[in-house]
């Protein structure tokens, strides 16, 4: 559904990719995740068409999308962190855009609307930019392209919103469909994202499935010295006030099955700080060639 192959972009001199690559073959909700300035915006933009890579090669559902075909732009959409809507209501911003995305769900839109107590009638320019941003999730949810791409759907969103937008991405209707999300708050979706990519140094450095990563990795809180795992699996620990929060690897030795939940938090931390060790511990859970 997507690949990229040997992708080079730059901005001006700054080298942002060089020979990256990835691809995605299943539907699923699939999270971004990377340091600031580490391209997880500018992807995002590429796969949409909107950038042009400098070389390599990048195809989502078989269209180049640098080449802005009709069909591809009926396919796939794009929600920007930072994003216009143009002076209209909910109403009329689905009667005016809606025709362009040929399985655009009013019902389903109306559902979105509503869950997300999102008044359909008010203008856009009388809202707040919470309800806005609210407008445009449920837009793009509605749209029931193939391919959806969101970056950092969860900023200015208020707790209960947070919750309601990560109960609309576990309905069915999502199920059939790639969603690729780009986000810094990664206790808000860590519930919902079935598989990771965490960019770094203009590589893929990390793919993996949640579902694999609980299988390599243990995480927890130690009140004391004494209940950190053994020097010889522990990966990562920062202090939280008198408590240790850690990362270990788990120990093949054991027979006991692996409960640990992934704390994507945590997990990004541990990935910034002391990378080395992490890849290897997960490198078990990473598909060949950065498939998915």
């Amino acid at each position: 559904m997507i690949e990229i192959q040997a992708l080079q972009f730059a901005w001006g001199r700054a080298q942002l990719f060089q020979t990256f690559g990835a691809h995605i073959q299943q539907p699923g909700i699939y999270g971004l995740f990377g340091r600031n300035g580490s391209g997880k915006s500018t992807l995002l933009k590429l796969l949409a068409g909107l950038l042009r890579p400098d070389a390599g090669q990048i195809r989502v559902l078989g269209w180049h999308p640098q080449e802005r075909a009709a069909e591809f732009l009926s396919q796939t959409y794009i929600l920007p962190e930072e994003f216009h809507l143009p002076d209209l209501s909910p109403l009329q911003l689905a009667a005016t855009h809606a025709a362009f995305y040929p399985d655009f769900s009013h019902t389903a839109y109306l559902d979105y609307l509503a869950t997300l107590q999102v008044p359909t009638d008010l203008r856009f320019s009388r809202m707040s930019l919470g309800q806005k941003k609210k407008a445009a999730i449920a837009f793009a949810l509605a749209t029931c392209t193939p391919v959806l791409l969101m970056d950092e759907p969860t900023n200015g969103l208020d707790i209960v919103s947070r919750s309601q937008f990560k109960s609309l991405l576990q309905r069915p209707e999502q199920m059939g469909r790639v969603i690729l999300i780009s986000t810094h708050q990664a206790h808000d979706l860590e519930s919902v994202l079935q598989h990771i990519w965490f960019i770094d140094g203009g590589q893929l450095v990390l793919s993996a499935s949640m579902a694999a990563l609980a299988q390599q990795l243990r995480m927890g809180v130690a009140l004391q010295a004494a209940d950190l795992p053994p020097a010889s699996s522990l990966l990562y620990q920062e202090s939280l006030g008198a408590h240790t929060a850690w990362v270990a690897k788990v120990d093949a030795s054991l027979t006991t099955t692996n409960t640990s939940t992934i704390q994507l938090e945590l997990l990004y931390k541990a990935l910034s700080l002391n990378q080395a060790q992490i890849l290897a511990a997960t490198q078990s859970a990473q598909p060949a060639e950065a498939a998915i």
